[in-house]
């Protein structure tokens, strides 16, 4: 869980007679954001109930707590932006807000998995507990999800260190739950008669079932996503009969002897619908690649790693793809910040935004996770070397020392590179008469083109390490916005994963293994 993107939400009360009391009389609740403009909360909070009901007087406010930034302070909500609120048991709502402050960079992700038993949770909200000369803290909390039967709204959370009493809990509501990196409910209330010991939360599952949040959230666009797949997985098995029916055997489809039309049919449905969980993908992939070298068939073993390349971008969290296919071609998006450390979840999640296969280099060696064809600096067609690796190597420790020591220039570094990368030299020299600002269009228009395709089309990248120095990211991002404005189907990319590097280092680490084993097959 990223803290720095706590939000407190100020909801403005009256009493039984419906006094105004100016909007300084409230509650306060927690809040956290699940997309660029969107914060979850629980819905009671917003409908408090009495003797204090909400004064609709007066507009709900929200506050990034621990924004650096000042100006922003509390944020005035109009109405028409509580965008979204749940319907019966469940008790979430979905806040939207445009305004962010500068140093609030990314959000959670929301997640369809669902809670079990003895899972460990954590989170930060605004309990009544901690406030001191009336000024609420965030505290922490974190303890263990006792889950409930799937026709329950909500499930159950310990906590390690309760409050006394249950009043004491108050202003915890909206509280996100996050297990690893990911949200999987929503708190909203404290269960009476258990001395404080429990909270009740809204399962983020439930709420994936309701068709207005799933548009808030775009995740809907999940099931094209699916069905471009499909059509992927169709091309890429005519490719292959042997590696088809060894799919089927592997996933106990029946005979392997059948109609192969039948067959390709069977197998693209049972890896879509009933997808593997992702070690289990990938030692079929790794089994079948090794079955089709053993058969020295070079075309099925491709098809083996090709096939997790397709499977992967289609099925990756859903809410995290939907939003960075909404900003990536944003010109108003400096950088976006993905909920991963690694390059090569990076590739995944850009090709599931761009609804193509993840096109990654091969690894020079089991223990690199390679990162995506499309993370600049990439070579051109005709690079300065036969196979363009020298001329990789020199522009990224170009350009990542200029973006680390010498701003001024990484900014012109970085306009020289993408002329040498998609302009031919002959129209960049200087006989050739061409002004620097219609070669930079021209790299423009060529982004624009590339991009634009609605299904396969290609976003390149560039990913930005940014320092913890608040001042000197600042300076940072405001070169990448130069460079977003200028050129914007580049998305700037900021690796911002919760979740502890070994943890995705251990879950990806056979996917090195079968991109490895794909280039021995090919050298």
């Amino acid at each position: 869980m990223k803290k720095s993107l706590l939000v407190a939400i100020f909801v403005p009360t009256t009493d039984k007679s419906g006094k105004d009391f100016g909007g300084e009389l409230g509650e306060l609740a927690t809040g956290f954001p699940v997309g660029k403009d969107l914060i979850l909360t629980a819905r009671h909070v917003l409908d408090p109930d009495r003797p204090y009901s909400r004064d609709v007087r007066h507009r709900v406010k929200i506050c990034w707590y621990y924004s650096n930034t000042t100006d922003l302070d509390w944020i005035e909500i109009p109405e028409g932006d509580i965008v979204w609120k749940s319907q019966g048991d469940l008790d979430a709502a979905l806040i939207r807000c445009s305004q962010r402050p500068r140093d609030a960079v990314g959000w959670g992700i929301v997640s369809s998995e669902k809670p079990h038993d003895d899972m460990r949770w954590i989170s930060e909200g605004f309990p009544r507990a901690t406030k001191y000369d009336d000024v609420c803290k965030p505290s922490s909390f974190g303890g263990l999800i006792r889950s409930k039967a799937d026709q329950e709204s909500y499930f159950e959370l310990t906590e390690d260190a309760q409050p006394r009493k249950d009043e004491d809990w108050k202003g915890v509501s909206g509280m996100p739950v996050f297990v690893s990196d990911k949200i999987l409910g929503v708190v909203q209330s404290v269960p009476r008669k258990f001395n404080a010991k429990k909270l009740y939360a809204t399962p983020i599952w439930k709420l994936l079932q309701d068709e207005g949040f799933r548009k808030e959230l775009g995740i809907d666009e999940q099931r094209e996503r699916l069905e471009s797949a499909r059509k992927m997985l169709h091309r890429l098995l005519e490719g292959s009969e042997k590696a088809t029916r060894d799919l089927a055997s592997a996933l106990n489809l029946g005979s392997s002897s059948g109609d192969i039309l039948k067959c390709r049919g069977q197998v693209i449905e049972a890896l879509l619908n009933e997808t593997p969980p992702l070690e289990r993908l990938f030692e079929l992939g790794l089994s079948i690649q090794e079955k089709r070298r053993t058969e020295k068939d070079r075309a099925g073993a491709r098809v083996a790693a090709n096939l997790i390349l397709t499977i992967l971008p289609a099925i990756h969290e859903a809410a995290a793809v939907s939003e960075v296919r909404r900003c990536k071609g944003d010109a108003s998006v400096r950088i976006l910040a993905l909920p991963t450390k690694l390059k090569t979840l990076a590739e995944i999640i850009m090709a599931g935004a761009d609804r193509r296969v993840a096109r990654l280099r091969s690894p020079a060696t089991r223990l690199v996770f390679p990162e995506g064809e499309a993370c600049l600096p990439e070579p051109p067609e005709s690079g300065r070397d036969a196979d363009g690796k020298q001329f990789v190597r020199d522009w990224r420790a170009h350009l990542l020392e200029t973006f680390d020591t010498d701003l001024d220039r990484f900014k012109g570094a970085f306009q020289d590179y993408l002329k040498e990368r998609f302009i031919p030299s002959d129209l960049r020299s200087p006989g050739a008469g061409i002004a620097e600002k219609e070669l930079l269009d021209t790299v423009a228009a060529q982004l624009r083109q590339e991009a634009g395709v609605q299904d396969g089309g290609l976003t390149y990248y560039f990913i930005a390490w940014m320092p913890e120095n608040p001042e000197a990211q600042r300076k940072r991002e405001d070169i990448l916005a130069e460079l977003k404005q200028a050129f914007p189907p580049i998305a700037f990319l900021r690796l911002a994963g919760a979740e502890p590097l070994n943890v995705e280092w251990e879950r990806y680490g056979k996917l090195r293994d079968l991109l490895y084993e794909d280039s021995e097959a090919n050298r």
